[in-house]
């Protein structure tokens, strides 16, 4: 099951479950938000609906007349399938989403100070199907992460105006670039050779020249691991 099949199953009923949706939302922390969420607005949807127990009689004259009740159970329902809507997004949409998401999982990315060893990079990249072209004293943090379904390298490298974090995404595709701002990140998803290629920083940056470079620099091995 991939995200787009699991949230859509979400919305159709937030309380039911499936032995496939619940093994995806053990490795989805995106999704598995998205259902709280969903919950949380499917009970505030249900109690705006539910008639209002009877007043006393000494009360009765102040309440509220049956419009009013019916316009604030309307307003919930509309900041629902507003609230919806965001998360139900195109495929690109939910992808820019779930990479800020996994990155905001990861804090201790953004704080890394010390040189990756080429092991350590070598480690990250390993069955991921990729080689990089680029010095190792440009990275400050390598990790391989499970990422729908698949584990991706996740880095962070230094370039002259901060850091910047990249995901090369071999098993998810998009047609054009798709830039996003989220979570105080500015980001970028750009086509790749075999996949794509993210690239975010923090408060913006020259995220664009990255990308272009990794779609250079990014070697994608023969195979699909």
């Amino acid at each position: 099951m991939n995200c787009e099949d699991a949230r859509l199953l979400i919305g159709a009923d937030p309380g039911g479950t499936t032995t496939a949706l619940e093994e995806h939302l053990r490795g989805c922390a995106a999704c598995a938000g998205f259902r709280r969420e969903t919950r949380a607005l499917d009970g505030d949807i249900r109690r705006a609906l539910e008639r209002p127990p009877d007043l006393a009689r000494s009360r009765a004259a102040v309440r509220p007349p049956a419009w009013r009740q019916w316009a604030l159970a309307a307003s919930v329902a509309l900041a629902a399938f507003v609230a919806l809507g965001v998360w139900l997004l195109p495929p690109s949409d939910t992808l820019a989403r779930e990479v800020v998401a996994h990155v905001q999982s990861e804090p201790e990315s953004w704080l890394a100070t010390e040189h990756v060893t080429a092991a350590g990079i070598e480690h990250a990249l390993r069955g991921a199907g990729v080689q990089l072209a680029i010095t190792s004293d440009r990275i400050r943090y390598a990790q391989s992460c499970w990422f729908r379904g698949h584990y991706v390298p996740h880095l962070v490298l230094e370039t002259a105006r901060g850091e910047a974090t990249v995901l090369l995404l071999r098993h998810e595709h998009v047609s054009a670039r798709r830039a996003f701002h989220e979570a105080g990140m500015t980001g970028v998803i750009v086509p790749a050779e075999r996949g794509s290629i993210a690239v975010l920083a923090r408060g913006g940056g020259d995220i664009d020249d990255i990308a272009r470079a990794m779609q250079r620099d990014v070697r994608w091995l023969p195979g699909n691991p």
